[in-house]
């Protein structure tokens, strides 16, 4: 295996070799025993891996997406007051900080929570596969926030407020891909209790706890631990792979974070929100693992963006544009696996068994990601050009008008 890449965070505990960063999501194909279905989780190495799996891409970005006002369905309202109006509303998530600290090698399994407030549970439909996280609630009309990555490419988000047991279905207002963050809209919510915000920035030392639906097990757990670093910068890739995704400007923790937590809130010894959970560095131990997560106001500044109805460069809004093809990597491209009849590629001419390997001029490597990003960000009815290699070795380059995407 080769070496970190140049810019790593200082590591403590750690033994020599590659630092993997997992995103602390959970995956699993969908079965049915005796008549019943349940989960066959397995661990969500980041986005990369999981598009390796051949998972369904609809793809999309590349180029930078236009900056142009959409409305959103969504009432009129001052961010900054609204964001004040949730700091510190009441007691927050119940963490039993005076239980005895998690002794030995083993990850810590977390402690059951039994009051989080304006805490979700997130269930996703994906291709062939059901994908679970977690998240929480900003508005008491339903709208919340989770990790991009939990929803990404799902055709379906379900939510479920933890301390009720309710559920809405969610739909994706927009999200910010570069920051891993996701605005969510429940449909037919009112009178939900938010969470509480924290006043003030963690700092080196403090106690923090992850809440979250642990290896999509479809209750809260926390797992305490102190926060050992701010503005961390990581390097996500799967293992075996040097195609490294980086997220910045986190809070690294002690705290056990395993698949599930993502999108779930960091809180402080107050029970009050201070991050997003985000990731987690792969390992089986204790000593071997330490979260991360996106600081509160990196994720309500992107909440605020699209709630403003203005995409950025980072920050998308409303439906993507989509070619209608679902993808997987290959040795010279991205493999085109199926083509929806009628669909952008349809019109064009891709074929399956036909690889991807331009968007624009821009080469899109074998990263079937990487291909799904650079069409995703672009604005329904865009045009662009889309070069590939046929099955029997024709070399193409066709124009496509873009259609709307059917996952998120």
């Amino acid at each position: 295996m080769g070496g970190y890449p140049p810019g790593r965070p200082p590591r403590r505990k750690k033994s020599c070799g590659r630092m993997l960063i997992t995103a602390a999501g959970v995956v699993g194909a969908l079965i049915l025993a005796g008549g019943g279905a349940g989960f066959a989780v397995s661990e969500l190495t980041d986005r990369i891996e999981a598009e390796q799996r051949q998972q369904q891409q609809h793809q999309g970005q590349g180029a930078p997406r236009s900056t142009e006002q959409r409305s959103l369905p969504y009432e009129d309202r001052d961010p900054e007051e609204w964001v004040q109006a949730l700091t510190e509303v009441h007691e927050g998530v119940v963490v039993d900080w005076e239980a005895p600290p998690h002794r030995g090698r083993d990850l810590d399994r977390g402690q059951t929570v039994m009051e989080a407030p304006g805490v979700l549970l997130v269930d996703t439909q994906l291709s062939g596969a059901m994908g679970t996280g977690t998240g929480f609630v900003l508005s008491e009309d339903g709208l919340a926030v989770t990790n991009y990555h939990v929803v990404e490419d799902s055709s379906r988000v379900r939510v479920t407020v933890s301390d009720t047991g309710r559920k809405y279905t969610a739909t994706v207002l927009g999200r910010d891909a570069e920051n891993d963050i996701a605005v969510l809209r429940m449909a037919d919510a009112e009178g939900l209790e938010t969470a509480s915000l924290a006043a003030g920035d963690p700092t080196p030392g403090d106690a923090v706890a992850a809440v979250g639906n642990a290896r999509g097990q479809g209750y809260l757990t926390s797992v305490r631990g102190e926060v050992l670093g701010l503005d961390r910068s990581i390097y996500a890739a799967p293992e075996g792979s040097e195609e490294y995704s980086r997220l910045s400007g986190l809070i690294q923790t002690d705290a056990d974070v395993v698949p599930g937590y993502s999108g779930g809130p960091m809180v402080d010894a107050d029970g009050q929100v201070v991050a997003v959970s985000v990731a987690a560095s792969s390992g089986t131990t204790s000593s071997e693992v330490d979260g991360f997560g996106i600081p509160l106001d990196v994720a309500l500044g992107v909440v605020q963006q699209v709630l403003s109805g203005e995409e950025t460069d980072t920050v998308s809004i409303g439906a993507d544009g989509a070619l209608g093809i679902m993808i997987r990597p290959g040795e010279d491209g991205v493999v085109v696996v199926d083509v929806d009849e009628g669909s952008s590629a349809d019109e064009i001419g891709l074929r399956p068994g036909d690889v991807i390997v331009a968007v624009d001029g821009h080469s899109v490597g074998t990263s079937a990601s990487r291909l799904s990003r650079m069409v995703n960000d672009r604005n329904v009815g865009e045009r662009i050009t889309v070069k590939w290699i046929t099955a029997n070795g024709q070399v193409r380059e066709e124009e496509a008008v873009l259609q709307e995407a059917v996952v998120n």
